[in-house]
């Protein structure tokens, strides 16, 4: 995932968009990294994160058999 306000393109924590785990409590670490949003030991844009999570819930939501 690129940054786009970290003049090398990366994200890490230069970037404003990077979530750290330790920021995150245990409960919300457990829950996205159990449905593959953050990984527990590495760090992730927040973009990435409100994407992956938000096509999750489309994902759950969506009727696939045609009823």
């Amino acid at each position: 995932m690129t940054c786009p306000f970290n003049q090398k393109k990366v994200c890490d924590k230069a970037c404003p968009l990077y979530i750290a785990p330790e920021d995150l409590n245990e409960f919300v670490l457990a829950r996205l990294s159990s449905i593959g949003v953050i990984d527990k030991s590495k760090g992730a844009c927040s973009l990435r994160v409100l994407a992956l999570s938000q096509s999750r819930v489309v994902f759950e939501k969506t009727n696939t058999r045609g009823v």
